[in-house]
């Protein structure tokens, strides 16, 4: 079982459910919401809302989870593949173990980049902290300015992190506009998803799932017509 750990002060349950969407056609997938606020709770449609666990399109949404232990908890003897966690709960980093793979999603606006410093903080310390083989990618929503990602960097040079090359992307209405229309839906689309937001979550899933890109893209071809 590979655990994803997704932390950020963003709003990132598209970005989110479309890999739940890709990995869970050849695979068993969990998408837990380790939010801080339940960001899930209103972005797919259920058939009850008063359970915690819930199946959408091809995987499953476990909901309302502040700790390892409640995830734990609720695992059980449930097995999957893939383990996808959105975390933006400093304190719940603290005490989460190490995972497979960390990525950072943020924009440039320095309440989110200030926030997600916080939340890198929380999670690599003790012994995380002297795990440099665990590999740490920042998705960067982009838009013009003064900034690049080192200003990101120099918060934290202090921390001895593994960089993986960055994933950008500026965004894009369509995306906006795919990002409700599934909040309705019971599957989840990817089509008329733009370019470069697609291209980014290809690479994700292309590196987690260790698939090269060409399987990638038949993947994505299976996805469209599952819609």
């Amino acid at each position: 079982m590979k655990q994803i750990l997704v932390i950020g002060h963003y709003d990132k349950t598209d970005f989110m459910m479309y890999l739940g969407k890709l990995l869970s056609l050849d695979h068993k997938v969990l998408l837990v919401d380790a939010t801080r606020h339940r960001d899930y709770e209103y972005v797919f449609p259920k058939m009850d809302e008063t359970l915690n666990l819930h199946t959408h399109d091809q995987f499953d949404v476990l909901e309302d989870i502040h700790s390892y232990e409640s995830l734990k908890k609720n695992l059980g003897d449930s097995q999957y593949d893939f383990v996808l966690i959105d975390c933006n709960d400093e304190q719940a980093l603290e005490s989460w173990p190490e995972v497979d793979y960390v990525y950072v999603v943020t924009s440039y606006e320095n309440p989110v980049i200030q926030k997600n410093v916080k939340l890198i903080r929380a999670y690599f310390q003790g012994e995380k902290l002297s795990s440099v083989k665990l590999p740490v990618t920042k998705v960067i929503y982009e838009v013009s300015n003064h900034l690049d990602e080192t200003y990101l960097n120099s918060l934290l040079d202090d921390l001895p992190l593994l960089w993986k090359e960055s994933l950008i992307y500026y965004p894009d209405e369509r995306d906006q506009t795919l990002k409700i229309i599934n909040q309705y839906k019971s599957t989840v689309m990817v089509k008329r998803m733009s370019s470069p937001y697609k291209f980014v979550i290809k690479q994700v899933i292309e590196f987690i799932s260790g698939q090269e890109m060409s399987k990638v893209n038949a993947l994505w071809k299976r996805a469209e017509r599952s819609n």
